[in-house]
């Protein structure tokens, strides 16, 4: 089958860019297959697609949602020769029902430790997929930059993830920046060993989340290491905390700011929050090293809230 020379560069934009039906579109017609012989070789993988249901999905008329079509996409992407990842990751939010709906408490968890509460809860609500509880944090550090204005910059993570149930192929991240900060300032980037899937930002909240894909799905037991980094541009307010939530224990945490002169805290203190609907308390006061660095280290974290805070006056 005669193939345009340019739909070659066409498929490329599109998986950049989406939308999900168009890029599918124009990877089939690149490959040369017709629906039937794509339908085929589902087939043979076990994986049973009707050939409406693929030209409802070609044409925008659907799109992919439940695990089986989210497998199959997955299929796909290896028929067609095309990244792991990169077709399903243009894929929109699910639509609130079934199964979808029973993850809807999960997600409230968020919104009851940080603020914005309802902002983060709508966000997160949009990414949650069916094996968000099949990950836990073996170890997570977190390293903050906060610069010459007293704003926080940069949030780098390293986290080493352990698979309890299914086969997790992906990670939620999150992050709520300080008040008065505009949507558009907050940034994402896949630093090591996982891409970007969908990003989520509040219309008008502060308020990002991301999906981190791996690059192959994990087994029970397994672990993986990542790393990624949140950006905020310039907004000039200033910041006095740093603080991370967590939803399930993690086995070591690790975090640390690096603040730049002539902007230096006066206090700093341990900020703690036992448990989702606790109160935040402050801790015991911390040492700001020579180096101008903040830093808090916890074993066996449950739920709920650490971090650091600190007094510019």
């Amino acid at each position: 089958m005669a193939v345009p020379p340019d739909v070659g560069d066409e498929v490329d934009v599109l998986l950049r860019a989406g939308p999900f039906h168009a890029a599918l579109r124009a990877a089939v017609e690149r490959s040369g297959l017709t629906l039937e012989r794509l339908r085929d070789r589902l087939d043979r993988r076990g994986i049973h697609v009707s050939l409406s249901t693929l030209s409802y999905w070609r044409l925008g008329r659907s799109r992919p949602e439940r695990a089986d079509s989210l497998r199959a996409v997955q299929a796909i992407e290896t028929i067609l020769g095309l990244p792991r990842h990169s077709l399903e990751a243009l894929l929109g939010p699910p639509r609130p029902r079934g199964r979808w709906v029973s993850k809807q408490q999960q997600t409230r968890d968020y919104g009851r430790m940080l603020e914005p509460a309802q902002s983060l809860a709508e966000i997160v609500r949009a990414l949650v997929g069916p094996s968000d509880g099949d990950l836990r944090l073996w170890s997570q550090d977190d390293a903050a930059t906060v610069d010459e204005h007293g704003a926080l910059r940069t949030i780098h993570t390293r986290q080493v993830l352990r698979a309890v149930a299914g086969n997790p192929d992906r990670y939620l991240a999150v992050y709520c920046a300080d008040v008065g900060t505009p949507p558009d300032a907050l940034g994402v980037e896949a630093v090591r060993d996982c891409r970007l899937g969908r990003v989520r930002r509040h219309p008008g909240a502060p308020v990002i989340a991301v999906e981190l894909l791996f690059d192959q799905s994990l087994r029970a037991g397994q672990t993986h290491l990542l790393e990624y980094r949140f950006t905020i541009a310039e907004n000039g307010a200033r910041s006095h905390d740093y603080r991370r939530a967590f939803r399930y224990p993690v086995g070591t945490y690790v975090a640390s700011v690096q603040f730049t002169e002539p902007c230096l805290p006066v206090r700093c203190y341990a900020l703690a929050q036992p448990g989702v609907d606790a109160t935040q308390v402050h801790g015991d006061e911390l040492a700001l090293t020579p180096g101008r660095v903040l830093h808090l280290t916890a074993k066996d974290v449950r739920p709920g809230v650490l971090g650091m805070g600190w007094d510019w006056s």
